[in-house]
C-alpha cells in the first residue's frame, strides 16, 4: 500500500466466481476456501465467492466462505430473478460483511418503450429486494459499453434511487478502448442524478488486452471500484488482472488501495498450483 493519502480504491476480486468462467477452469470448495482466506489475508476489499443460485457447490462455497472471512465483504451474484436473490441471501447470511451483487442486462434487443419499462421495472423490484436482505447490494448494468446511451443512465440512476450501494459498469464483452470507456463513466458522472451517493464499479475482460488499461482509465474518470481476478482469470479471455490493477495504482500518488503488493506473487502461484491440478 503506497500510503493512504486520496482516494481509496476498492478491489473487488472475482477469481472464485468469474475465474471459474476460463475454459477448462474448475475450483472446488475448498480450494474457495483456501483462497478466499488468502485474499483476505492480502486484506483484499471484496471477495466474490460465487452464483449460489447456479451451482450447488457455489452455495455451499459462499455459505462456508461467509463463517469464515471477517475483514473483508463476502459477495455472491445473482440475476435480478426474485428466487435468486433469495438463494443469494441465504448463502451469506453467515457473514459479518456480506454483499449481494445483481446484475440485469441492458443492451436490449427491443428497444420499445414498453421493453425499457419492463427492465426498469425489474432493476427497481430486484434492488428492493435484495435491500431487504442486505444493506450492501451491488447492481450491474450487463453489457453497460453497447446499451443506448439514455437507457443506461435511466437504468442506473434506477438502481440509485432503489438502495443499491455500489454500481457496476462492465465492459461485458471487452470490445471497449480506454478512450471509449472513460466517455462512459464520464457521462454518468455528469448526467446520472445521485451518482455520488453511491460507489462507480468498473469491470473490464481482456478480449482485446485491453481490461487492464480500461479499469484504470475508468479510475481517472471517477470509478473508485474495480473488478478483477488473480492472473487475469475469468470468462474467455479474462478479466483484469489483479496484480497489474494494484501495481499500477501503487505508482499513482492520488490513489492507494489496501491490497499488500509483498503478497501478489505468492497469491499468482496458488492459483497457478490450484489450475494446475484440473485434469
Amino acid at each position: 500500500m503506497a500510503g493512504e493519502v486520496g482516494n481509496k480504491v476498492i478491489i473487488f476480486d472475482t477469481t472464485l466466481r468469474d475465474g471459474e468462467l476460463m475454459p477448462g477452469v474448475q475450483i472446488n470448495v475448498e480450494q474457495k476456501l483456501e483462497l478466499a482466506q488468502f485474499l483476505e489475508f492480502m486484506k483484499v476489499d471484496v471477495i466474490e465467492v460465487g452464483y449460489p443460485a447456479a451451482k450447488e457447490k457455489d452455495f455451499a462455497a459462499v455459505f462456508q466462505v461467509a463463517q469464515l472471512v471477517k475483514d473483508s465483504i463476502v459477495c455472491a451474484l445473482a440475476s435480478d430473478k426474485v428466487e435468486e436473490i433469495m438463494v443469494a441471501a441465504q448463502a451469506i447470511k453467515p457473514a459479518a460483511q456480506g454483499r449481494i451483487h445483481l446484475y440485469t442486462s441492458v443492451n436490449l434487443k427491443d428497444r420499445s418503450i414498453h421493453s425499457q419499462a419492463e427492465t426498469l421495472a425489474r432493476i427497481r423490484e430486484s434492488v428492493a429486494t435484495a435491500k431487504n436482505y442486505c444493506a450492501d447490494v451491488e447492481w450491474s448494468a450487463f453489457d453497460a459499453t453497447r446499451c443506448e446511451p439514455d437507457f443506461l443512465c435511466q437504468a442506473v440512476e434506477t438502481a440509485c434511487a432503489s438502495g443499491a450501494t455500489t454500481i457496476s459498469i462492465p465492459d461485458s464483452l471487452g470490445t471497449a478502448s480506454p478512450e471509449s470507456f472513460s466517455q462512459l463513466i464520464q457521462m454518468l458522472q455528469q448526467r446520472v442524478r445521485e451518482i455520488d451517493c453511491i460507489k462507480l464499479s468498473v469491470h473490464c475482460h481482456d478480449d482485446l488486452g485491453l481490461a487492464v488499461e480500461n479499469s484504470i482509465a475508468a479510475l481517472h474518470s471517477g470509478a473508485r471500484q474495480i473488478e478483477c481476478s488473480i492472473n487475469g482469470l475469468g470468462a474467455r479471455k479474462g478479466n483484469a488482472d489483479l496484480a497489474a490493477v494494484v501495481r499500477e495504482i501503487a505508482r499513482m500518488p492520488d490513489y492507494y488501495t489496501n491490497v499488500n503488493l509483498n503478497q501478489l506473487d505468492s497469491a499468482s502461484e496458488l492459483v497457478k498450483q490450484i489450475v494446475e491440478q484440473i485434469p
